[in-house]
């Protein structure tokens, strides 16, 4: 009796290591790649990936923040950008990213960034490298202001201003597309 129950497990094991494989498979076959390029990481560390409908991934944030439309990005609209990607990573919802939830935005949100808790892995100047205008390794875990494992929205605000500050090398009072996509690496839009 025993043999039979060892031979049905073997059997199982097999099969499902047949159906492991097979399902490895499926997105391989007919499966349409995305568009291959440079993540861009926006100022408050929100990956944003080139795909079909906007190849150019620092295009699509400048637009989706530029919300009115006009060209600029202001103080108020990088607020606005930052208070979403906060309100995101708060997953719990209490009003502060903890040491939890940054290790989340490490191991989930940022991934493919290769971060592992040392900031950006690996070249800047490496043609699959991610692209930022800024060089802030920690963007979501730099902004602990007072060191205490707890990221609130004004630490998170006051962050922002100070990285609205240093794009805004000219003190305009806005940010243009191209005095940011001056400060991208040279060659890496699409």
């Amino acid at each position: 009796m025993a043999r039979r129950g060892e031979r049905f497990y073997s059997l199982a094991v097999k099969a499902l290591a047949i159906l492991g494989l097979g399902l490895l498979a499926l997105p391989l076959a007919g499966a349409t790649q995305a568009p291959t390029g440079r993540v861009f990481v926006s100022p408050s560390g929100e990956p944003v990936h080139p795909s079909a409908a906007a190849p150019d991934p620092f295009e699509a944030w400048f637009s989706r923040v530029d919300s009115n439309h006009d060209g600029r990005i202001d103080r108020d609209e990088l607020r606005a950008d930052a208070t979403q990607v906060f309100q995101r990573l708060d997953t719990n919802h209490d009003g502060a990213i903890d040491g939890f939830e940054v290790a989340a935005y490490e191991k989930g949100v940022a991934a493919d960034l290769d971060i592992n808790g040392q900031g950006f892995a690996g070249d800047p100047k490496a043609r699959d490298a991610p692209m930022s205008l800024l060089a802030d390794p920690e963007p979501v875990s730099g902004a602990d202001a007072n060191l205490n494992s707890k990221i609130t929205l004004a630490e998170w605000l006051a962050v922002t201003d100070r990285r609205f500050d240093m794009l805004d090398a000219k003190h305009l009072g806005y940010l243009t597309r191209d005095a940011l996509a001056a400060r991208l690496p040279k060659g890496v839009r699409p």
